[in-house]
């Protein structure tokens, strides 16, 4: 088999975040969606991850809220090259960015003592189009479950934070990244995904054989 034929891409595969559902039902702070989508190009992956997101935090004396999107860009490498299941371990690295919006609404009677004689008003800082970018290292397993059908996850360590367009407000959350509390900071995504084939992908089992794995 020639190289080109080797290095062609044999499929694609979609997916969604679940987590997003359990969000809902027990968190009344973070609301997300997120899909996710790889080219399969032999032993590489060309991924990408696009998502949208809400975080509100409402207490008696303020209230923040965020609401913007996010995606990311990336490649990963298999180690698991000549799985004949076509299962995935990888390692990988992302690229980062998102574009949000946020407001805190605050007592001014919890900023200044009610001695002092201020008024009790309520005041608004705000972030219009404020931008983010991080670098990410990820590593994760895809599992075949039945036929194209995929689970998995994906551990990711984000670094190199930069935020431009803020204000006088500090943004306090960054839809993909997290709590905006460093440059650095941890993530986790559990995926189901379907893998899409378009043509067959040969798969090396060593350097003298080779196994076609056909579309199913």
């Amino acid at each position: 088999m020639s190289q080109v034929g080797r290095y062609a891409p044999s499929a694609i595969r979609i997916g969604a975040d679940p987590g997003s559902l359990i969000y809902r039902v027990f968190s009344e702070k973070r609301n997300f969606f997120e899909v996710t989508g790889d080219i399969d190009i032999d032993q590489f992956f060309l991924v990408a991850d696009l998502g949208i997101s809400t975080f509100t935090i409402s207490e008696p004396t303020y209230r923040y809220e965020n609401n913007g999107t996010y995606r990311r860009f990336g490649v990963d490498i298999n180690l698991m090259e000549n799985d004949p299941n076509l299962n995935v371990a990888f390692f990988g690295l992302r690229h980062g960015h998102s574009s949000f919006n946020d407001q805190l609404d605050f007592n001014t009677d919890a900023v200044i003592h009610s001695q002092t004689g201020w008024p009790n008003t309520t005041e608004r800082v705000s972030n219009d189009n404020v931008k983010a970018n991080w670098i990410e290292l990820n590593a994760g397993l895809r599992i075949r479950i039945v036929k194209q059908l995929y689970m998995g996850y994906t551990i990711r360590y984000k670094m190199f934070l930069n935020v431009k367009g803020a204000n006088d407000l500090r943004p306090y959350y960054i839809p993909g990244f997290g709590k905006n509390i460093g440059t650095s900071a941890a993530g986790f995504n559990y995926y189901i995904s379907y893998r899409l084939p378009f043509r067959t992908k040969t798969i090396y089992v060593d350097k003298k054989k080779e196994t076609k794995v056909p579309k199913k």
